[in-house]
């Protein structure tokens, strides 16, 4: 970035946060006896709207959390092109990213159950040697799997194997192995396990792989046991066969052509094959049910994963995890120095266990100007998600489109995505003012 971009970004910035500083003491005038909402729901649902013809979208849902409840929903456009099926508050999606978080939950139940400890050699678990090539006396540990310094990264290796290990029923020891098949030398970093931040996606397959070793349970089957159900989410799964109606969920696009073309999830209404092939052994291919990215979830139900965590790990009389795993989880494990990691253009600055902190540092990692946040982005086949909350205002925000026309660009004053920036700027002074009336209620 040069310098003429770097003063142009920080002058929107402070102007964003001078008009939402004015924002905010416009909302402040009301008074704590005041009778009648100022809330304007249907403005808010016209900027978004706006938002969404902007950016040219395909569909679009964002909800809003306030005083521990999902206090906001809105919907828009389309989740199925062809058969001209609206995005609803029940419409479904696969959100990419996000799903690291539910992984680690998974993961980490299994430690509060000492089923796992975190700071031994992953191999211990696996029942195979895996192995730095670079550094072969450094352990590799389920800590550092978590959050994302392993010294794994997605080489080309991992892009094949993930094409063809249904149909091969391939083993993930042929890609993480040096004899393995699917081996290749991008796969691992020059630095050592421990020493630098790179954001991967293969390594969730070995967190998976271990979840299925331990607990005696497929991956999606032991999700769908202990958190899925337990959260009363019957309409959440990694498994795509498994969910109750496929009419509800959203087709992912990108458009190509002058035309929307589907890129995942184009399924019409009819199940595909189970990806569960017969044969399988747990812990085989953790990356089967994708624990990086192919949840199925509904904006509506995603808040409640951050509902669960301001609520310290319960979700209405269901304990999902313990206070003081919540707080492992939600704390940075990973801060960037200048030099231990790549941030991804000034985005990824703090990490914890499957989930992102912002820092908001000038420029970067920035949602809302007045508060630092915790959740996680989510971008595939066409689609961005994400799932942000601060646990102290007892709030956040999820967002999800399924298509864009445009090509996804970062922001002019944030190192998210124009479109996120767009939301987040729109809705920022609603959900203060939500806060606000909250606050004013509750004394």
């Amino acid at each position: 970035m040069n310098a003429y971009t770097s003063i142009i970004r920080s002058l929107h910035y402070l102007f964003f946060i001078l008009v939402s500083s004015t924002l905010l003491s416009c909302g402040n005038n009301s008074s704590p006896s005041a009778e009648k909402s100022s809330f304007d729901d249907e403005k808010l649902r016209t900027e978004l709207k706006a938002v969404f013809a902007k950016n040219e979208l395909m569909g679009m849902s964002v909800a809003l959390i306030t005083d521990g409840v999902v206090s906001w929903q809105g919907s828009y456009g389309l989740a199925d092109e062809k058969r001209q099926i609206p995005v609803t508050n029940n419409t479904i999606f696969r959100i990419a990213s996000i799903s690291k978080t539910v992984t680690a939950i998974a993961l980490m139940q299994l430690w509060e159950d000492s089923k796992v400890d975190l700071d031994v050699d992953v191999s211990t678990y696996l029942g195979w040697k895996l192995q730095h090539p670079k550094h072969p006396s450094t352990s590799i540990t389920l800590r550092q799997l978590l959050n994302h310094q392993s010294g794994i990264r997605d080489g080309e290796g991992y892009r094949a194997f993930s094409r063809e290990m249904v149909d091969k029923k391939l083993d993930i020891r042929e890609l993480l192995t040096t004899e393995g098949k699917y081996f290749t030398p991008d796969l691992f970093a020059d630095h050592p396990p421990g020493a630098y931040f790179s954001y991967t996606n293969c390594t969730w397959g070995l967190i998976a792989s271990v979840v299925e070793l331990v607990s005696g349970q497929r991956f999606d089957d032991y999700c769908r046991e202990n958190i899925f159900l337990p959260m009363d989410l019957p309409t959440t799964d990694f498994n795509v066969t498994k969910l109750i109606s496929l009419d509800s969920l959203a087709v992912l696009y990108r458009y190509e052509d002058e035309q929307w073309v589907p890129q995942a999830d184009n399924y019409q209404g009819i199940a595909p094959p189970s990806r569960a092939y017969e044969g399988y052994e747990l812990g085989q291919n953790g990356l089967l049910f994708g624990p990086q990215g192919s949840l199925r979830i509904s904006t509506k139900d995603l808040a409640q994963f951050a509902l669960m965590f301001i609520n310290s790990g319960h979700h209405d009389n269901q304990q999902i995890l313990q206070k003081e795993t919540v707080d492992l989880m939600l704390a940075s494990q990973w801060l960037y120095d200048g030099e231990n990691g790549d941030t991804w253009e000034n985005f990824f600055l703090s990490y914890g266990f499957g989930t992102h902190q912002t820092i908001n540092q000038e420029g970067g990692d920035i949602i809302f100007p007045d508060r630092t946040m915790v959740g996680h982005p989510g971008i595939a086949y066409g689609l961005l998600s994400d799932m942000y909350f601060e646990r102290e205002k007892n709030s956040g925000i999820i967002f999800i489109t399924n298509g864009s026309k445009q090509e996804y660009e970062y922001g002019e004053n944030t190192s998210f995505y124009q479109v996120e920036e767009d939301v987040f700027r729109v809705v920022y002074p609603y959900l203060s003012e939500l806060e606000q009336q909250s606050q004013l209620t509750s004394e």
